[in-house]
């Protein structure tokens, strides 16, 4: 209780007196993307995602970049990067808006609409209603949100605020296998044997009990889950230019809601300055967070209903003309769950000996990260609906790098990252045991255990060290070729692998401009190595390996033509074990500006 009140009292003093630096790099930028809010400005490098959130209804903060975007034509979170409907004809009109629509085989549905309602020189209003989803009945899935952002620019600070939120719907539509990794009809397992009576192998949260179904419980349970999501933003921050005191200051919530698991709220509050001392700056980034849970079901809820977790960053930059160094720390303090405090060094330096075509850079850090539902279930939506994940502490986070720049259009990144992780999380299909031995001789005995479709986690401390590179070449921006590549050593102390995860990632996109009207793009990505558990037995998952093609076609100003194919080549390969992806599947669409 003494904790909960010096933790309100603090989250008062600070909403109301604390401001926040706005990082110098953090220019205001006003292209994202039409689909979701475009939060990274320089993408890393060593960060290949093939597991991109689906629905994140976060608040746009700018307006709408009409280029490049993403569609999940393929489900399993397999979401595809295609120049396919190219709409930059130069300076947009001052008041244009924007409607997308797409339709492809296996009932793949795309729709977007944005409209800057107010848009003058200092404010902006802007509406944003965005569908992706597929219905095609083995694997439907379907997402939907809608926001609304306003941004007004005074004479030493920009003042933002919003409103998003969303509905998804996931079919559970993976296999279930028994103990000899046969494929498991559950319903006929019923039918023929309906006296089984199965345990859980490994209970979830705070409840040590293991849970106790019959075969006709868990033959029946939900078919797919429905989520909503809800989130609203006030901030305000100081202009790039400062080069006094630099401030921001925001204040976000959020609320996940999952149908047949548990609700989510989540409150943060940060606040970030920096001012200069001498030639150089100090500054200090603040961050708290407080989540609170509950559930219709009292059983599901197995995490602690309220925990708050506070990180505070102090440090010191110093910016030379050719060699920068920031020194800081880092702590992370988590009230009820976990350890209590969760430190860490937070040192980045980069050495330019010749600015036009060397720099060398080079770290130590950490992290805490929340592993909220939000995130979760962005990640694998095939989660069982009562876990709540425990957050992921990073102790140390040792990375070094060089970017080379031989030619003015071509920029090369190779680096290496070391990490230790303390609690690092992997999805395991959840598992079952018979408990009543009695009818065993009645039935196979592959089915004293059953791997059902939906994943829980398994812990264990972990190191990982990613050795990875980037190159990026454009030529007059009529071609553009990017290739990433990473190789992936986890060395993970109670478990034989890391779970689902890739030992090798690459990948490579290009856009092309035939002319002012017409442009091709490519995309392929490759993840090697990564190895499923069911019970005890690790199995080697089929490498994912998608090729992807797209054009469009600017008839004239105000409308686009595009068409796209994805995975070309059939690849029916996992993202989950028991959840293959669609085949080859294509879309064709149109794009208008008014």
């Amino acid at each position: 209780m003494k904790n909960s009140k010096y933790i309100i009292a603090i989250a008062v003093f600070i909403g109301g007196c604390t401001f926040a630096l706005h990082a110098q790099d953090t220019i205001l930028n006003r292209n994202v993307s039409v689909e979701r809010e475009y939060r990274p400005v320089i993408i890393d490098a060593g960060k290949i995602n093939s597991t991109p959130q689906v629905l994140e209804p976060s608040v746009i903060k700018t307006p709408a970049k009409y280029s490049d975007f993403n569609l999940p034509i393929n489900v399993g979170f397999n979401i595809h990067t295609l120049s396919a409907a190219d709409l930059s004809y130069g300076k947009p009109k001052a008041n244009e808006g924007f409607a997308r629509i797409g339709l492809g085989n296996y009932l793949n549905t795309m729709a977007d609409f944005q409209y800057p309602v107010v848009n003058t020189p200092d404010m902006r209003l802007d509406f944003s209603l965005n569908h992706l989803g597929t219905f095609e009945p083995k694997r439907m899935h379907s997402t939907t949100k809608a926001a609304l952002s306003f941004d007004k620019l005074f004479k030493t600070f920009d003042l933002y605020a919003g409103v998003g939120g969303g509905h998804e719907y996931q079919k559970l539509y993976g296999n279930n296998y028994d103990s000899n990794n046969n494929i498991l009809d559950l319903n006929k397992l019923n039918q023929d044997a309906n006296w089984l009576i199965y345990s859980e192998r490994q209970a979830d949260g705070l409840n040590s009990n293991l849970g106790i179904y019959d075969i006709s419980t868990l033959a029946n349970q939900p078919i797919g889950d429905t989520f909503w999501r809800f989130n609203s933003t006030l901030g305000f921050r100081s202009l790039p230019l400062s080069t006094d005191l630099t401030y921001l200051a925001e204040m976000h919530y959020n609320l996940f809601h999952s149908q047949f698991g548990m609700t989510e709220n989540m409150v943060n509050v940060s606040a970030k300055f920096s001012s200069p001392l001498k030639a150089n700056r100090l500054g200090v980034d603040f961050d708290m967070n407080n989540m609170n849970y509950s559930s219709s079901t009292a059983s599901s809820l197995n995490f602690w209903n309220t925990y708050t977790v506070l990180n505070l960053n102090p440090y010191y930059k110093i910016d030379k003309e050719n060699w920068n160094v920031r020194l800081g720390v880092k702590s992370a303090f988590s009230f009820v769950h976990g350890n209590f405090i969760n430190p860490s060094v937070d040192v980045a330096a980069e050495w330019k000996p010749f600015p036009k075509f060397l720099s060398v850079y080079g770290g130590l850090t950490g992290d805490y990260q929340i592993n909220t539902l939000d995130k979760i279930y962005n990640e694998n939506p095939f989660i069982y609906s009562d876990v709540r994940v425990r957050d992921t502490y990073t102790p140390f986070d040792l990375y070094a790098g060089i970017k080379l720049k031989p030619f003015y259009n071509l920029l090369v990144n190779a680096y290496i990252d070391i990490r230790q992780i303390d609690d690092q999380y992997f999805y395991v299909n959840k598992d079952y045991y018979m408990i009543n031995p009695p009818y065993i001789p009645l039935v196979p005995f592959s089915f004293t255990s059953i791997y059902s479709n939906r994943f829980q986690v398994v812990y264990s401390d972990a190191s990982l060290v990613k050795l990875g590179a980037r190159l990026a070449y454009n030529y007059k921006n009529t071609v553009n070729v990017e290739l990433k590549g990473v190789i992936n050593s986890w060395n993970v102390n109670s478990e034989a692998y890391a779970w689902n995860k890739p030992k090798y990632e690459a990948e490579i996109n290009t856009n092309i401009r035939i002319n002012p009207n017409l442009s091709v793009s490519a995309n392929a990505y490759f993840e090697g190595t990564r190895y499923a558990k069911l019970g005890n037995v690790a199995y080697l998952m089929n490498d994912k390996l998608d090729i992807n093609l797209g054009i469009s076609y600017n008839y004239n100003s105000w409308l686009t033509a595009f068409a796209k194919i994805n995975n070309l080549i059939n690849n029916r390969y996992q993202n989950f074990y028991g959840y293959d992806v669609q085949g080859t599947n294509a879309m064709i669409g149109a794009a208008f500006t008014f």
